[in-house]
């Protein structure tokens, strides 16, 4: 964005990231394009749109034009850094580099490490969130250039937080330059939206997408899953994600209470540190502090098979008893399907 543009040109330069993002959205164009329609509301030097992963615990860049060391920085330490903390935990999610408090800019390992070398004298970070309250991304700008913040800026960047956090929701937007699939050949997405009404007897209705086979179902215990965790769910504070091995598929279940009841959003996701599905399986019966006798029963495996499954487990996440591993696995949510 040039210094004399005026309020007029920020609201159409606006008005076409948004219908950059829809496009995106639709699969008829992508990430690259929202942020070169983004360049004519900010004349930045480097951008990137990346989308949280809760499962990898980590961010997926969608497109960027950041140096590769800035790429690794954002993806893999930006979410420890303490400037995103101040972003993501305030009400104000979209901070201009000059008003971060000293005390933060001191400490930030990010404007030491990426930012300075680069030159930077300005830029936003963004925190994006879905409609329901999810964490999906994040919007970073950099410029050589100071003060890129003219009142109109700034107005049109907070309004445009919407329709940028569809691109990087995994439910809405385009998947990341990785492809749909991981090395443990599990596919991202097969995403549906569940509202689960707080009528026990009142059947889980479809929002979006096409439900997994048992999601719905009367008498499923994947169902009497959902039900059990949106009761859990309606006694805390804010949004429950669990992780759920079911029928070879490792699903990710965010729950989210409104008035009607309990939205879930379900996807199948990625499985954690390599293990198989039956590993995962195994170690969300450990999770409810079973023996192998009682997972061997439940699973109908032999109590030997299921011993093996754990030594493999304990090698996978490098921890040296069940009880560790049973930490770690209520760490990423997750929980037996039945």
């Amino acid at each position: 964005m040039t210094a004399n543009q005026s309020t007029t040109d920020v609201l159409s330069a606006a008005l076409n990231v948004r219908q950059a993002a829809r496009h995106a959205v639709n699969g008829t164009g992508g990430a690259d394009t929202v942020l070169t329609a983004l360049s004519a509301v900010i004349d930045y030097d480097h951008a990137s749109l990346s989308r949280w992963d809760p499962l990898r615990g980590r961010h997926l860049t969608l497109a960027g034009s950041y140096p590769a060391g800035a790429t690794r920085y954002i993806e893999n330490r930006l979410h420890d850094d303490p400037g995103f903390s101040l972003i993501r935990h305030s009400a104000d999610t979209t901070r201009w580099w000059h008003d971060v408090p000293g005390p933060v800019r001191r400490t930030s390992t990010g404007f030491h490490e990426v930012l300075e070398p680069l030159g930077v004298e300005d830029g936003v970070a963004q925190c994006l969130f879905a409609a329901d309250g999810r964490y999906v991304g994040i919007l970073n700008v950099s410029t050589t250039r100071a003060r890129c913040d003219q009142p109109a800026v700034r107005a049109v960047m907070t309004l445009l937080g919407e329709c940028l956090a569809a691109v990087t929701d995994p439910l809405l937007g385009p998947r990341s330059s990785g492809g749909p699939a991981d090395r443990n050949g599990d596919a991202a997405g097969g995403s549906c939206a569940v509202l689960v009404p707080q009528d026990e007897d009142a059947t889980p209705v479809v929002m979006s997408g096409e439900p997994l086979p048992g999601l719905t179902d009367a008498g499923s215990p994947l169902t009497a899953l959902l039900r059990r965790t949106a009761a859990r769910q309606g006694r805390q504070q804010g949004p429950v994600t669990v992780l759920v091995p079911y029928r070879q598929r490792t699903l990710e279940l965010h729950l989210t209470r409104q008035d009607a009841g309990t939205v879930v959003v379900c996807r199948t996701v990625a499985r954690p540190s390599a293990l198989s599905p039956r590993e995962l399986e195994v170690l969300a019966e450990l999770t409810q502090g079973r023996t192998n006798r009682q997972i061997a029963d439940r699973l109908f495996l032999s109590p030997r098979t299921v011993a093996t499954h754990i030594e493999h487990i304990l090698a996978k996440l490098d921890v040296p008893n069940r009880a560790a591993a049973a930490g770690r696995a209520v760490a990423w949510g997750l929980e037996p399907a039945s």
